[in-house]
């Protein structure tokens, strides 16, 4: 049963820009409410729902979750590995907010999001984004015009909240701490020939160590990240500076431009002359 809602409308959408669907405060006591990803192929988009008052039970693959309130779950409607339903052991009315929301790019965004964040989230209700979100309450029953930029910046709200406390602890991280300060010294450093021993060195960690880890936080090695931001640097110099390839080269640490002309081909695949040319500048560099 739903108590209230609302729809938004967001007025001359941009493809690519995630829109808002609908908010409901919904109200469930049957154990025969149940709603699965796998008989939804059909329908597009994802959600947050949040439990206000009682319980609920989300289920993805084997593991189930209980919902009391306080917790939230995130998915994307027609994911065939979850489940939400009344729990089948429930004594009280499971009330719950939800937000549903669409667009090209947004399903990408929510299996990025779950994949490194999972399903199930605790959000605070007096504060942050269901409270904002319990506050269209005095919009319900009506239908919400909103601009591209505005619908947009409600979902990105959404998503934002899902992530803070995540990565609040990774900057606690000692070992976040440690690949920000190597890359840091990278950086600072992008004209020298900086090997991994002596980065290790000045961290005061192992070569091996800073490695292992670097790779799990970036999902790059030391020397591929080093790789890219010399060759990000390039680009720029090439596009924006009259240096020829020789100062550039030293500018980010190599003796030899035929080196740096082979390593920014690799890179890059393009040579250094043809983007001064053309003044392209690949999406993943810029």
């Amino acid at each position: 049963m739903r108590i209230w809602q609302v729809k938004f409308e967001v007025y001359k959408s941009l493809p690519s820009f995630p829109v808002p669907g609908e908010l409901v405060e919904e109200l469930q006591e049957k154990p025969s409410y149940r709603n699965e990803g796998r008989l939804r192929v059909n329908t597009r988009g994802g959600q947050l729902a949040y439990t206000l008052e009682g319980r609920g039970l989300f289920i993805a693959g084997k593991k189930q979750y209980a919902l009391p309130p306080g917790k939230a779950f995130f998915h994307l409607h027609n994911d065939p590995e979850t489940v939400y339903c009344y729990p089948p052991d429930g004594t009280e009315p499971w009330k719950f907010l939800w937000i549903s929301f669409f667009g090209e790019t947004l399903e990408k965004m929510i299996n990025d999001i779950v994949t490194r964040y999972g399903y199930i989230y605790t959000l605070p209700r007096s504060r942050g984004i269901i409270k904002k979100l319990e506050a269209y309450r005095n919009y319900r029953g009506v239908i919400h015009t909103m601009t591209p930029l505005a619908g947009a910046k409600l979902v990105m709200e959404v998503l934002a909240s899902l992530g803070e406390k995540f990565e609040k602890e990774q900057t606690l991280d000692p070992q976040s701490n440690l690949i920000k300060n190597a890359q840091e010294l990278m950086l600072e450093k992008l004209d020298e020939n900086l090997g991994m021993e002596r980065i290790a060195n000045e961290l005061n960690v192992s070569r091996e160590h800073l490695s292992r880890v670097f790779r799990e936080q970036t999902g790059l090695s030391p020397h591929e990240y080093l790789t890219r931001r010399k060759m990000r640097y390039a680009c720029y110099l090439l596009r924006d500076t009259n240096l020829t390839c020789k100062e550039i080269a030293a500018r980010i640490g190599y003796d030899d431009p035929a080196s740096f002309s082979r390593a920014f081909k690799n890179e890059i695949k393009i040579s250094p002359q043809d983007l001064r040319i053309t003044g392209y500048i690949p999406e993943e560099m810029q």
